[in-house]
């Protein structure tokens, strides 16, 4: 079983005092950067939660996260690199020759009786693939047999505001699970350096506090709507 691998690489040194710095930049109206950084620093951990539970999510973004990624589908990097605003660097199918690479098989065929001819099939077409490469069709052309399930790797960063919102929709239960999966891990890697940044970090219900989802709720929170019609009986 290929294990998808997530490392943070590079991350603010200070990560959360830049932010306790925005923050003051925007409500203490101090004029010199030596008084506003004092006052950062002394500020508690519950200072940055509370601006964060308000909402005011800009003060973050002027750090960013980078992560490696690895063992992954390109299923699940194509829904990766659909984040915006996110910077990609991903392996190359068109330079590097794809003889090494291996093929995810999701749980669900895993325990399926498609998995054996499942394998068989991603098998064959990396045959193929080999074989055309070998026989002098260009790798960026040959690629096209390759399966979606082919792994890849890559380098993600994000800021933290843009880690929030990913998180909160790929870390839903709903989300396609490879890349919950790597939500999760993601997570768990920036929850360690970054503690109070990251502490409601979650599924959108998590950090939020209703789904979004109405019909489609998997039922572990609250919709909106069943918020509102909750609130209304109250009122009652």
């Amino acid at each position: 079983m290929i294990q998808i691998e997530v490392k943070l690489l590079s991350y603010p040194s200070e990560t959360e005092l830049v932010a306790k710095i925005g923050a003051a930049i925007c409500y203490l109206g101090k004029q010199k950067l030596s008084e506003i950084e004092e006052i950062a620093r002394n500020k508690p951990d519950n200072y940055l939660q509370e601006i964060i539970k308000s909402r005011h999510l800009s003060i973050i973004e002027h750090n960013v996260f980078v992560f490696y990624i690895a063992g992954i589908s390109r299923v699940a990097s194509h829904q990766l690199v659909r984040k915006r605003i996110a910077s990609f660097s991903q392996q190359s199918q068109r330079y590097v020759n794809a003889s090494n690479f291996e093929f995810i098989t999701p749980n669900e065929i895993e325990v399926s009786q498609f998995a054996e001819e499942y394998k068989q099939t991603a098998k064959s077409n990396f045959d193929l693939y080999q074989k055309m490469v070998n026989a002098g069709i260009s790798k960026e052309t040959a690629r096209y047999v390759l399966p979606n399930a082919t792994t890849t790797q890559l380098i993600v960063s994000m800021n933290a505001h843009a880690l929030i919102d990913f998180f909160a929709q790929r870390c839903c239960n709903r989300s396609q699970g490879e890349t919950q999966e790597i939500a999760m891990k993601m997570l768990k890697e920036v929850k360690l350096v970054s503690p109070t940044i990251f502490k409601e970090a979650g599924a959108f219900c998590d950090f939020y506090g209703y789904c979004p989802e109405n019909s489609n709720s998997c039922g572990r929170s609250l919709t909106l709507s069943q918020l509102k019609e909750q609130n209304k009986n109250k009122q009652l």
